[in-house]
């Protein structure tokens, strides 16, 4: 009986280094190289305006409370909010629902112990 595989093609000659491969290899990563150098130096075209520096933040914090404080004092509102927390205290106080004992605020002009 016939051995039923054949023997293995022969091996095909070595061809040598690629110097074509490896030379269009090294092209390309050089001009990507460049592509990047170029791209990093040049001017954002999308780029605004630089921003202006940040304001100090106790004035931002300042501004915030002032506004938050008009808005709480103003707009239609029907009295003033200590007025409102004043009267709310008042009437809690009577009526001995206070969820929790809270201290006489300190009237304008007296000084802390």
């Amino acid at each position: 009986m016939a051995d039923p595989t054949p023997d293995p093609p022969p091996a095909p000659a070595a061809r040598g280094f690629p110097f074509l491969t490896a030379g269009a290899a090294l092209a390309i990563l050089f001009a990507f190289v460049g592509l990047v150098v170029w791209a990093y130096n040049s001017p954002n075209p999308l780029g605004g305006p630089k921003a202006e520096p940040a304001p100090d933040p106790a004035a931002k914090l300042a501004e915030v409370k002032a506004r938050n404080r008009a808005l709480l004092d103003g707009a239609g509102a029907k009295m003033s909010a200590d007025a409102a927390a004043a009267e709310l205290r008042a009437r809690a106080k009577a009526d001995g629902r206070l969820p929790f004992p809270i201290p006489e605020p300190a009237a304008p002009g007296a000084k802390k112990n």
